[in-house]
């Protein structure tokens, strides 16, 4: 027989359940996703434009992620038998545009805009409006930032905690290495890494 601290586990785990199916129906009116794909239960959609085509998800993709559109554009697209790993987050306010198998696995990072302007004043005015209004929801409110789309082709695999920034394009078939920061084009079918060179001080003498 089951004790009163089991019943109350399985209790809270079926009810943890049944809000992540809800919130996963709610996700899905809000986004174009095929018959075939799916959302995990750590899934994030956060659609602020509202168009549904802002988010495409192909057929047989699975998404634990987070997919996010600005209120003042961004575009989304994922091809088919592709994946998003948990913790992973792709913000959009151009364009970035997945191919087709398309791996991304756990804590990856792809942005195609610069969130903030460089200068001050402007980061602060920004800052205060999303605290006091929301986003903005037009490019006039969004001084100093500058956004460029992402591609990133067929078959690629995109290792844990890679960051990805505006305006790059890599090539089908290539691997980027865990950890990797991503600014410029990668060719087809090469193993992209950053160069990491430790460096060791001694703590006395």
């Amino acid at each position: 027989m089951k004790n009163w601290s089991q019943l109350w586990m399985e209790g809270t785990l079926w009810l943890e359940a049944q809000m992540a199916q809800a919130r996963i129906a709610r996700y899905r009116e809000r986004i174009s996703m095929a018959p075939t794909a799916s959302l995990g239960p750590e899934a994030i959609i956060d659609n602020l434009q509202g168009d549904k085509e802002c988010i495409v998800i192909g057929e047989h993709s699975y998404v634990r992620g987070r997919l996010l559109t600005y209120g003042h554009g961004g575009q989304i697209t994922i091809g088919e038998w592709c994946y998003i790993g948990a913790r992973s987050e792709v913000w959009s306010m151009d364009s970035i545009r997945l191919g087709n198998r398309v791996l991304v696995a756990h804590d990856v990072n792809i942005h195609d805009g610069t969130a903030h302007s460089k200068e001050p004043q402007e980061r602060h005015e920004h800052y205060r409006h999303i605290l006091q209004k929301g986003h903005p929801l037009a490019w006039s409110g969004l001084p100093g930032v500058s956004s460029a789309s992402i591609v990133i082709e067929d078959d690629v695999w995109i290792s844990f905690g890679v960051t990805i920034l505006k305006g790059v394009r890599i090539g089908k078939g290539s691997v980027i290495a865990a950890n990797s920061i991503v600014t410029e084009d990668i060719p087809e079918n090469v193993l992209y890494r950053n160069t990491i060179q430790p460096v060791i001080t001694p703590l006395k003498g």
